[in-house]
C-alpha cells in the first residue's frame, strides 16, 4: 500500500469514527443513562459525556449554547449549515410520512 492509499484509508476511517462511532457511542451512553439498574457512577459518567459532547460543559460563562455567526470560523459556519440542512431534511421527511 502506498502513502496515498494509506492516507485515503485513514481519512475514510476518521469519517466513520466521527459519524458511525459517535452515533454508537451516544446511543450506548444514552442507554446507560436511561437504565435505572445501571450503577450510579456509570450513569453519571455517561450523562457528563453526553453533556460534554453536546458542548454544554465547554461553554464559557455568558457565551450561551453557541456562537453568533459573526464569531464563527469558516469551518464552524460550514458545520452549522450542515446541521441546519440535516434538521430541515428530517422535518421534511417527517412531513412526508405524516402529512
Amino acid at each position: 500500500m502506498n502513502a496515498n492509499e494509506a492516507h485515503a484509508r485513514k481519512q475514510a476511517l476518521l469519517v466513520r469514527i466521527q459519524t458511525e462511532g459517535a452515533e454508537a457511542a451516544y446511543t450506548a451512553a444514552l442507554e446507560v443513562c436511561r437504565n435505572p439498574k445501571a450503577p450510579a457512577p456509570a450513569r453519571a459518567t455517561c450523562a457528563t459525556t453526553i453533556l460534554r459532547a453536546g458542548g454544554y460543559l465547554n461553554a464559557k460563562e455568558g457565551e450561551g449554547l453557541g456562537k453568533e455567526p459573526h464569531q464563527m470560523t469558516s469551518a464552524e459556519l460550514n458545520e452549522r449549515v450542515q446541521e441546519l440542512r440535516a434538521q430541515r431534511s428530517a422535518l421534511t421527511d417527517e412531513e412526508d410520512i405524516f402529512g
